[in-house]
C-alpha cells in the first residue's frame, strides 16, 4: 500500500487497486497495514510488494480502478486508511480496510473494491472555523490523526474530537479513545477520556490538536498504544503544551501524560507522522517551537522517550531520557518577545516562533502552480 497523502478528498480514496497485472488484485495476498506508514520504524515500505514495482509501472504504467467515498465530509480523511487481511465479518473473510473522515464517521470496507461491510459514527465532530484553523480549511473536525490496529486482537484504536454538549464548539470539545472490532466496527469498551496531568500542565486545559498518529509497542508482552499533540494556540500563556500519552491496551485505561514544556510550547505535530519506537519500546518524536531548559522545557528537540509501566503501587510513568537540541528559539531570536495566542500553523511576526529557514524561498518567489 502507499502512504497516504496530505488529505483525502471526498471522491478519491484509493490507491490499491492497480490494473499492474493480468490477474484481479482481489487474487492477490493483500499486506497488513497497520499503521501509519506501515512500520514503527515509519519507514513507508511495504517489502513484499510484487505489483507495484518499477519495471511494472514502466510497462502498463498505473491508473485508478477503484473510488471509495469518504461519508459525512466533504473533504474527506486525514487519517492514513489502514488494512488487516483474513478478518471474518458478516460478508464472510474480508480483507477490511479501515477510513476515518473528519466527521468522526469510520467506515470498514473491502480493501479490493471498496464495497462497504460496517459503519460507526463515533460522537459528534467539531465545526470547522477560524477558531481553530486561521485558513478554515476543514469542515470538521473529529478523527484527525491516523489510527493503529494490533492484529492479534484484530481491535482499532483510533482517537476522535468530539463535542460532549453537541454544540460543535472546540472550547468544550474532548479527545476520546475508540477501541473498535475490526470485523463489525463495535465498540470493545465505551469510549475513554483522554485525560491527565504532567508537572503544572492539564491536557484538557486547553484546545489541543492531536494530529500525530498514534503508535503500539510490545515490550515483554505488555501492550501500549501512545499519541502524541500540539496546542491550537501555540503561545498561549502557562497552557500551551504538546504531550504524548499511554493508553494500556491489557485494561483499556489512561496509563500515562507527559507534558513536553510546562505550558511554554513544543507541540508535536511531525506533519501527522507518528512516534517511531525501538525494540525496546522506546518512542522517538520531534517537538515544534517552543520553551528549552533540558528539564521540563522540551522546545525544538528530538526525544526520546521511556514508559514505564505501571507495578503495583507504582504509577506508569513516561519520560524524557535523551534529546538532541540543536538550538533554541530565544537564544537565536536574541531573546526577542514570542506574540501571546498564535495559532499553529501561522506564521508570526517574531523569528521566535518560526522554523530555521521559515522565510519564502527564493527560487520559488512568484512561482505558480
Amino acid at each position: 500500500m502507499c502512504s497516504s497523502t496530505r488529505r483525502f478528498r471526498l471522491t478519491c480514496v484509493a490507491v490499491l487497486a492497480m490494473c499492474l497485472c493480468a490477474g484481479s488484485l482481489s487474487a492477490q495476498t493483500m499486506v497488513p497495514w497497520l499503521t501509519r506508514s506501515a512500520d514503527n520504524a515509519r519507514s513507508g515500505w511495504n517489502q513484499h510488494e510484487t505489483l507495484l514495482t518499477q519495471a511494472a509501472v514502466a510497462n502498463k504504467g498505473i491508473r485508478r480502478v477503484t473510488v471509495i467515498p469518504v461519508i459525512g465530509d466533504a473533504r474527506g480523511l486525514e487519517a492514513q486508511p489502514l488494512i488487516l487481511p483474513h478478518v471474518q465479518t458478516a460478508r464472510g473473510i474480508r480483507d477490511v480496510m479501515v477510513l476515518p473522515s473528519m466527521a468522526n464517521v469510520v467506515r470498514g470496507v473491502d480493501a479490493h473494491d471498496g464495497s462497504g461491510i460496517w459503519q460507526v459514527t463515533l460522537g459528534m465532530p467539531i465545526n470547522g472555523s477560524q477558531q481553530i484553523d486561521f485558513h478554515n480549511i476543514n469542515q470538521h473536525w473529529g478523527c484527525l490523526s491516523t489510527g493503529v490496529i494490533d492484529p492479534d486482537l484484530k481491535r482499532l484504536y483510533q482517537v476522535c474530537w468530539e463535542s460532549p454538549d453537541h454544540t460543535g464548539k472546540p472550547q468544550s470539545a474532548r479527545y476520546f479513545m475508540h477501541v473498535l472490532r475490526v470485523s463489525n466496527g463495535t465498540h470493545v469498551v465505551p469510549p475513554v477520556l483522554i485525560e491527565g496531568s504532567s508537572g503544572t500542565q492539564d491536557f484538557n486545559a486547553a484546545m489541543r490538536k492531536q494530529r500525530s498518529a498514534l503508535t503500539e509497542t510490545n515490550v515483554n508482552g505488555v501492550k501500549t498504544v501512545f499519541g502524541c499533540s500540539g496546542t491550537i494556540f501555540e503561545t498561549e500563556a502557562g497552557v500551551a503544551s504538546g504531550y504524548c500519552f499511554a493508553f494500556d491496551v491489557a485494561s483499556n485505561k489512561m496509563a500515562a501524560m507527559l507534558a513536553t514544556t510546562a505550558g511554554e510550547g513544543a507541540g508535536i505535530w511531525m506533519a501527522g507522522q507518528g512516534a517511531a519506537s525501538d525494540p525496546e519500546g522506546h518512542l522517538y518524536v520531534i517537538t515544534g517551537n517552543g520553551d528549552f531548559d533540558g528539564t521540563s522545557q522540551w522546545g525544538e528537540s528530538f526525544l526520546k522517550l521511556q514508559y514505564t509501566p505501571r507495578s503495583g503501587a507504582t504509577k506508569a510513568e513516561l519520560t524524557v531520557i535523551d534529546h538532541w537540541t540543536p538550538y533554541t528559539d530565544f537564544a537565536r531570536t536574541g531573546n526577542a518577545p514570542k506574540p501571546a495566542m498564535k495559532m499553529a500553523g501561522v506564521n508570526a511576526a517574531s523569528e521566535a516562533v518560526k522554523p530555521v529557514g521559515g522565510g519564502m524561498s527564493m527560487p520559488l518567489v512568484d512561482a505558480t502552480s
